[in-house]
């Protein structure tokens, strides 16, 4: 190899090199010591081009230095090696967080099910929980009876006051304001006379092309009742 690729000896007192470092570039010089700059804190950058960068602080200094001494405050793990020891929560709370959580299913579900099946929601017009409701009242009826407002609502169930249905956009819009004007890149979809239109086309071509099937099967029919019998005759004759 030529010296221009040889690797340069480290000197005395080298220190491994936190930052880019060519050792077989013979223009690269760096200290044996290092610069200062490798082993400090690096600082929080600037927020803009005319903020100054922040000098670190004491929380950031110390967990820079414990990640430089690969430290944890985890024990090594005695059945895996090269593993630490998982911490796990210890719940000193266990009988009060049990309790709230009981209690709060139990409420939750209290309210569901006192709105669902006991409530008289819309003032016993028709609605979501109607079934729920009747349900209800089937039941009660069974066991102890109903009255007369639960009567009704079990087997006269009045309608919703609101009901949503169906209604054509030329009911309400005006033709003028619906539609707008045809031109060379700006067309109208098919309204409903033109698909009646076109399938009322579609069905006299569909007729005529039967018609003319019909009239031409017609036609053989009659041009071989009128052949001569002479001519099968012959046929037979040159066959045999």
């Amino acid at each position: 190899m030529s010296d221009d690729f040889e690797r340069r000896p480290n000197p005395k007192g080298w220190v491994p090199p936190k930052a880019p470092y060519n050792p077989y570039d013979p223009t690269d010089f760096r200290p044996a010591e290092g610069y200062p700059s490798e082993f400090k804190v690096p600082s929080e950058a600037p927020l803009g081009f005319s903020s100054l960068p922040k000098n670190p602080t004491q929380y950031k200094k110390i967990n820079e230095t414990m990640k430089r001494l690969n430290y944890t405050p985890r024990p090594m793990s005695s059945l895996y090696p090269g593993q630490y020891m998982v911490l796990r929560k210890v719940d000193t709370n266990q009988r009060l967080n049990t309790g709230t959580r009981w209690f709060g299913t139990f409420l939750t579900g209290s309210i569901l099910v006192y709105f669902s099946f006991f409530y008289r929601w819309n003032d016993g017009r028709e609605n979501v929980m109607s079934g729920f409701y009747r349900t209800r009242l089937q039941l009660k009826e069974r066991f102890f009876g109903l009255n007369n407002q639960e009567f009704e609502d079990l087997y006269h169930p009045r309608d919703a006051t609101s009901t949503v249905r169906n209604v054509r956009d030329t009911d309400y819009i005006p033709e003028e304001v619906r539609r707008t004007k045809e031109g060379e890149f700006a067309l109208n979809r098919p309204s409903e006379r033109h698909v009646l239109e076109a399938k009322r086309l579609q069905q006299e071509q569909e007729e005529r092309l039967l018609r003319e099937y019909d009239m031409h099967r017609q036609f053989a029919k009659e041009l071989i009742a009128d052949a001569p019998a002479s001519d099968t005759k012959k046929k037979k004759f040159w066959f045999f």
